[in-house]
This record gives structure tokens, sequence and C-alpha cells, in this order.
């Protein structure tokens, strides 16, 4: 407890890491003004045509979160953990400090732990942020209401189904983001320069996405971690495919397992007191 501890009063302590929830909140308020001056384009009627008639408004709170989840989570929010997690070890080696740390008489992997849980814990705040930011400046901008969804199709909710479905997709999201956070560790473990880890983590997220999208890699396109990250989508359709759901965290769960044991193997075998 005490070495997580001091793990969490050094991540908030850092200006990036408040730096982040300042972009991620830029961002919904971006998208809140953005969808207050264009909310007569995402009217429901201008959408299925004049026979339908629509009680209510389409733009609410709980579709400003709606909306920022999706939009965050494409780039942004890997972004920022892969910066943030990606200096909590290559970042200390580089200043001198992880040296001096690891003088002291406590195990390596409790160190390694002790950041892991700490990334965990700055992308479920990050993540967690986000929802509530939106929520919050669509309840102050459009009120509340129905959770009106146009992806394939026209879905409503209820405003108290959309926010456990919200709730739920937020919670799969974060869960996704780990993933993220543990490769991003992974690869500060491995090398000493905070931006080059943060700046692989970032490549290896955008070559999976290319890889995925080439029609002659449909064969490992079900086995990349990028193929899994939009799980949240799954709770946001009219009936949940369990099976797709259960697939997706299973991958999910399989790298951020890998990339745990990887970052402990190489943290505990490498010289880092140097």
């Amino acid at each position: 407890m005490a070495a997580l501890r001091s793990e969490l009063s050094k991540l908030y302590r850092q200006r990036i890491t408040w730096a982040s929830f300042g972009v991620v909140l830029a961002l919904v308020a971006l998208i809140t003004w953005g969808s207050h001056h264009e909310q007569h384009r995402l009217d429901v009627s201008r959408e299925l045509g004049s026979q339908f008639i629509v009680a209510g408004k389409s733009v609410t709170a709980l579709f400003v979160a709606n909306a920022v989840l999706h939009v965050a989570l494409t780039v942004l929010v890997p972004l920022l953990i892969a910066v943030v997690v990606g200096g909590s070890i290559a970042g200390e080696r580089q200043s001198g400090t992880l040296r001096t740390l690891l003088s002291r008489p406590v195990a390596r992997w409790r160190v390694l732990c002790a950041k892991l849980a700490t990334g965990w814990a700055f992308t479920a705040a990050l993540t967690i942020f986000l929802g509530l930011a939106g929520l919050g400046l669509g309840q102050l901008v459009f009120g509340w209401g129905d959770l009106v969804l146009f992806r394939r199709g026209l879905t409503i909710f209820d405003s108290h189904s959309g926010l456990l479905r919200l709730a739920q997709a937020y919670g799969l999201a974060s869960f996704a983001m780990c993933g993220v956070a543990a490769l991003a560790l992974m690869l500060s473990a491995i090398f000493d320069n905070p931006m080059t880890a943060a700046g692989l983590t970032v490549a290896f997220l955008l070559v999976s996405q290319i890889v995925g999208a080439m029609p002659y890699f449909e064969s490992i396109e079900p086995h990349l971690l990028t193929t899994h990250l939009d799980i949240y989508r799954e709770v946001l359709a009219v009936t949940v495919d369990r099976e797709s759901l259960a697939n997706s965290a299973g991958y999910l769960a399989g790298y951020l397992i890998a990339a745990s044991a990887i970052a402990l193997l190489v943290f505990e075998r490498r010289d880092v007191t140097c």
C-alpha cells in the first residue's frame, strides 16, 4: 500500500496528469458547442422522414455523453494514456529517480504492480471524467432526456435505461483502455525514453487499425487489440450480443495480462540501477 500511495502521489503531482483532464474537458466543451449549433441536423424527423412524428428532443445530456465517448476513445484518450503511463518507468529512469527508488529494500515486483495499478487508476479516472463532463455540460446546455442513437438505424432508450447503458459502456471503455495502459507500461519498462514508449504505444495502435482495415489481413483482424477496444459499443445496441461481448473481453484480458507479464519480466531482469 505504501508503494501504491507513493505512485499515486507522484502521478497527481505531474502537470501532464492534470493537463490530460483539461484536454478532455476542452474536447467535451467543443462537442457540446458543436451539438448546440448543429442540433437541427440531428433531428429525428429529418433523419427518418416527415412521416415520423417525434415528441421531445434528440440532443440531450445522454446524447452528448455518448458522442464524446465515441470521439475521445478513437485517438485522444489512448494518446493521453500512452503519454502519462509511458513515462511511469522510463521517465523515472531518465531523471534518475528510479535508481533511488530501487535502492530501498522493496521488491521490484511490488514497485511494478504499484505503477500498473496507478496507471489503471488514472485510466479509469480519465474515462469516468469524460463521461461525467459529457453529462454535466450536456445537462447545462440541453437538459435531460432520452438517449437517441442513429447507429445502424434508430435506437431510443428512455433516460433511465440510457443512463444505465452508458454506465456499462463507460465501464467497458475503462477496461479496454486499461489494456492500452498495460501496453504503455510494458514499453516504458523496455525503453529508456518516455516519449519513445508513448510514441510506440500509439504507433502500435495505429498499425493495428491499419492492418485490421486491410482485406488481406482478415484472418488476423479478430485477434488484434484495436479490434476489441470498442467493446463498449456492444451494450449500446438494442440486443446485447453476449457472445461477442465475452469474446472481446477475453481478448482484452489476454492482452492486459500478457503486457503486464512482459513488463514484470523485463523490469525484474533489467539493470535499471546504473
